[in-house]
């Protein structure tokens, strides 16, 4: 009984471990890039929702696009206007599940 009782205590311990290190996952965000850009598609954004709904929806795009895109493919569409049509679909697969309902 006390060898389950170790084996239990040591998963769930793990468990915990793996899921605090996911949950401070560090930033792929250029210095202040995670700011501007939420900046920027807030105001954007609020052409169509009031404001604190496209704050949401920024900060839910910039959190996707933090899990889904590396610090230099952020760079890359922060940065160049020209950036590959690839990334750019990447970046807008990785921010569709952030939803915005229009004001009507």
């Amino acid at each position: 009984m006390m060898r389950f009782s170790s084996t239990f205590a040591l998963a769930a311990s793990l468990t915990l471990i793996s899921l605090g290190a996911h949950a401070a996952a560090p930033s792929n965000w250029p210095a202040g890039a995670r700011d501007a850009f939420v900046k920027d598609c807030s105001s954007a954004a609020s052409q169509n929702v009031d404001i604190k709904t496209a704050k949401q929806h920024c900060e839910c795009g910039a959190d996707k696009i933090n899990a889904e895109l590396s610090t230099a493919e952020i760079k890359e569409l922060m940065t160049n206007q020209n950036a590959s049509q690839a990334l750019k679909n990447k970046a807008v697969a990785a921010i569709s599940s952030c939803k915005v309902v229009k004001k009507k």
